[in-house]
């Protein structure tokens, strides 16, 4: 029975799950820190801040939708 589980796969689960969820937790928090932040930003009438701030939620909710897409072709593939 235990000659039937492959160890190296439960091993690269064990670094792989956290570092997934790491991602996702990160590039979701950028997309709405950043966009939160941009809108405080014009609301106080700093326009290139405002820029900035929706840049950086822009990039992050990019790399959400690249984290969830890699996520999806990996299921999908294996």
């Amino acid at each position: 029975m235990l000659a039937a589980i492959e160890w190296d796969k439960i091993g690269q689960l064990l670094w792989v799950a956290p570092v997934a969820g790491l991602a996702v937790a990160v590039s979701f928090a950028m997309l709405i820190a950043g966009l939160a932040r941009a809108d405080d930003c014009r609301r106080a009438g700093s326009g290139v801040a405002a820029a900035a701030y929706t840049a950086l939620g822009a990039l992050g909710g990019l790399a959400f939708v690249g984290v969830f897409v890699f996520g999806l072709d990996i299921i999908i593939n294996k």
